[in-house]
């Protein structure tokens, strides 16, 4: 998996409980992408293993290189009350 020195030395430093294939994944399935106005792309997914919980995966223009990746608690939480496609 390639990502940015920020995701190297500061998101996974962050959230180290989120695993690489976790956000493999993601990228590979997701349960839905939004293509950003700065040009990156943010693709959501449900992880099982984490009890359902939600990530976000942020990638560079070119949709492979990781840039950062973080449980989100907004969009599983429309989730839950069925505001977002499970």
């Amino acid at each position: 998996m390639r990502s940015t020195r920020y995701f190297q030395q500061f998101a996974c430093q962050k959230h180290p409980e989120i695993e690489e294939s976790w956000i493999e994944r993601i990228l590979a399935n997701p349960l839905t992408k939004e293509h950003r106005a700065n040009g990156r792309m943010a693709y959501w997914g449900n992880i099982e293993e984490a009890d359902g919980r939600v990530i976000r995966v942020i990638t560079l223009e070119d949709s492979e290189t990781v840039h950062n990746a973080f449980f989100d608690r907004n969009f599983y939480k429309r989730q839950q009350r069925g505001e977002e496609t499970k």
